[in-house]
């Protein structure tokens, strides 16, 4: 009886042998895209710290990425038989072999470089605050100067400058009473002249009204022809509770002083005055954004700061962290280490009462990030990896 049980338990094992591969390339899979994900995080961090130290040496900056990793698995599957018997005769066996492979590129395309250069949309600056970034961290990190303009007080954001402490001095003023808010709201731009009733019955002007969006509404004692535009307004809190209104654009000043009527802060519309021609702006300081290179270039002037013995600290809330350091040595909690020109360096894990360079360089790698094009990214040829 013994001797008929040993072909179909034979005939199990070998159905157990062909199952093998399949649940071994199931594990294969989750464990080398793990192995993978780590590599394109080691990688990138190296690289965006490596950069930091080339901009603190004011040398060129270099980027590749790794556009993309193949892995390649060999399955294979056998039964053996044991002598010994004491496993009734049958071993299955299954092996997975991985080869993975990965593609690299130089990011040195025309629209990548000029990504770098381009300032940052100020868009950004409101989808970052939502997240819950402090302001005083997105204003020394993203405004490269406040500028009242021609005959005006130019306020830089240079950490090397004896007069740094006056970019800090604005920042604390304009964060004082409450949080930066921002409010979308539609702007109605006015469109020539006041019209008496008989003027906005005319066919012109009733004919510019089929146009999409345009619209004739009550201006004081007659009527005057509007068009909509989408805007967003960045509002400053002042010590009496009320809130002053900036306009946002993507032309420079990306962040400048409103001259209009009504409260762009709370209102859902709001019409401008009609202004004539000549009309000076409305005072106040306008705000300039950085580009992704004039960041990385200011992270690098904050580092040669501190390794001159001049901690860059900002105030935020109650406390005032280092903005960024690159430690020389092993600091008391350490994320990450980079060799650059025979030496090593260290990231301290983040630390929101000390030291913020953790957050300060995973925002400047979403920033970084933004810049890159699929289109954009070249490819080597293929680089093997055999182990």
């Amino acid at each position: 009886m013994p001797r008929a049980r040993r072909p179909s338990r034979r005939l199990a094992a070998a159905l157990l042998a062909l199952a093998l591969p399949g649940c071994s390339l199931s594990g294969a899979i989750g464990a080398h895209s793990i192995d993978y994900n780590h590599s394109v995080e080691v990688a990138t961090d190296t690289l965006l710290v490596l950069n930091l130290l080339r901009a603190r040496d004011r040398a060129p900056l270099h980027f590749t990425t790794i556009g993309a990793i193949h892995g390649a698995f060999t399955l294979s599957a056998g039964i053996g038989y044991d002598l010994t018997a004491v496993n009734n005769g049958v071993q299955p066996a299954g092996l997975v072999a991985s080869n993975p492979s990965f593609d690299i590129g130089p990011l040195d395309r025309q629209e990548f470089a000029r990504g770098l250069m381009r300032p940052i949309d100020p868009a950004l600056f409101r989808l970052l605050a939502d997240r819950g970034l402090p302001d005083p961290l997105l204003l020394h990190l993203l405004v490269a100067r406040f500028d009242e303009g021609p005959g005006g007080r130019v306020i830089p954001n240079d950490p090397e400058s004896p007069a740094s402490g006056e970019f800090a001095a604005m920042v604390d003023r304009l964060t004082r009473y409450g949080r930066l808010q921002f409010n979308g709201y539609t702007r109605l731009v006015p469109l020539g002249p006041r019209l008496t009733a008989a003027q906005a019955a005319a066919p012109e002007v009733l004919a510019e009204l089929r146009q999409p969006g345009i619209s004739l509404r009550p201006d004081g004692p007659g009527w005057r022809v509007f068009r909509p535009v989408g805007q967003v307004a960045l509002c400053v809190a002042g010590p009496d509770g009320r809130y002053q209104a900036l306009s946002m654009d993507t032309e420079a000043p990306q962040i400048a002083p409103m001259g209009q009527a009504g409260d762009p802060c709370t209102a859902e519309e709001v019409a401008d005055q009609a202004i004539p021609p000549g009309h000076a702006a409305a005072p106040g300081f306008g705000w300039y954004l950085r580009s992704v290179d004039e960041l990385m270039r200011y992270l690098g002037a904050v580092q040669r700061r501190e390794e001159a013995g001049r901690p860059y600290r900002i105030l935020v809330g109650a406390t005032q962290p280092r903005l960024f350091r690159l430690w020389p040595a092993p600091p008391p909690r350490p994320r990450l280490a980079v060799e650059y020109r025979g030496q090593r360096w260290w990231v301290a894990e983040q630390d929101d009462r000390e030291d913020l360079t953790l957050s300060v360089l995973a925002l400047t790698a979403e920033l970084l990030n933004l810049q890159k094009s699929a289109g954009e990214i070249p490819s080597t040829g293929t680089l093997r990896l055999v182990r």
